[in-house]
């Protein structure tokens, strides 16, 4: 990523070097650090004013919301992805997360969810979801949409969970299942989801097939897979036509601890920019990037491309604890 300024190889002249220095001494790189720093904490001071007035706030939130609590990311180094690649000697780890993969290595699949389920369950929301809780208690939250599937905000008090239903007041919407319940996969059944039991998420951590206590159907965890084909299952599609009508409500738009480098989050994204734009709200609604790291925006940015044209997007260079303690 760096492009080596400053390095013997760059082959600079002395007369080079010093028509890169400001009147002050300063090169023109340390300038722009400094003018960096400065866009970041006006950035910052602007969404804060943006929050202080807001009343209905909609937050989408990714594993970096999460990763606090000591729970793994997908993309970054030593994740989840680079995990099971080296696990399971595949050439991308985004594999073990694919419906064609678990319908020819189930077992597989398992295993990592298995492993997802007990690393969820030894963890504490972080103060993030602490400040999602005090937020809902408020009557500020319009809606939290998580693309984590770790549960943890079913930790905090208060916190309630979208059950599925058009109609339900749950603030929590998990768009991609909760790895602490299962689901089966007979749709007959009257007992469709519960609870994982310990014992459960040891078999399936074995990579062993788990079956319905009710009809002796197969059960799997309640996690999304890339192109599901059960999905309905896992969220109802309903859950979209959800996420629209909250758009048309709300005054800020958060996007925490996500970084759009998955066509999940993307699309989401999309779909978010696409309904402000058609109903007219560009002026109405801002939205915020909160992520510690500057790609994320770059890639949501890049990403969405003119859909992005005359709406207000504020680059919030910073960790979701801090930011959302203070709104």
């Amino acid at each position: 990523m760096g492009r080596g300024v400053g390095t013997p190889s760059t082959g600079r002249s002395q007369g080079a070097e010093e028509a890169m220095a400001s009147p002050s001494g300063r090169t023109l790189r340390k300038r722009k650090s400094l003018d960096k720093d400065q866009r970041r904490l006006d950035d910052l001071a602007e969404f804060f004013q943006i929050a202080a007035e807001a009343k209905s706030v909609l937050v989408f939130s990714g594993s970096g919301m999460s990763a606090s609590a000591g729970l793994s990311t997908f993309t970054s180094p030593g994740g989840l992805y680079e995990r099971a690649k080296k696990r399971f000697k595949v050439k991308d780890g985004i594999m073990l997360f694919c419906d064609s993969f678990y319908r020819k290595r189930g077992k597989d699949v398992r295993k990592v969810m298995g492993e997802i389920f007990f690393e969820a369950t030894s963890s504490c929301p972080t103060l993030a979801h602490e400040a999602l809780g005090r937020l809902e208690a408020s009557g500020r939250l319009l809606r939290h949409y998580t693309m984590n599937v770790d549960g943890l905000h079913r930790l905090v008090d208060g916190m309630t969970t979208w059950s599925g239903r058009r109609d339900c007041p749950g603030k929590t919407v998990e768009l991609h299942g909760c790895c602490r319940e299962i689901v089966c996969t007979n749709e007959s059944c009257p007992k469709q989801a519960s609870d994982m039991t310990v014992e459960q998420g040891k078999a399936f951590r074995r990579g062993l097939d788990v079956l319905c206590e009710g009809c002796k159907g197969a059960v799997r965890p309640k996690i999304m897979l890339y192109d599901d084909s059960q999905s309905e299952l896992i969220t109802p599609d309903v859950v979209m036509e959800v996420m629209d009508a909250d758009i048309l409500g709300a005054d800020l738009i958060l996007w925490v601890g996500i970084s759009f480098q998955q066509s999940a989050s993307l699309e989401y994204f999309r779909n978010v920019s696409r309904v402000i734009k058609e109903c007219g709200r560009e002026g109405d609604v801002a939205q915020a990037i909160v992520n510690p790291c500057e790609e994320s925006h770059f890639n949501a940015i890049s990403g969405a491309g003119a859909l992005l044209d005359d709406l207000k997007i504020i680059q919030v260079v910073s960790n979701a604890n801090s930011v959302l303690a203070d709104l």
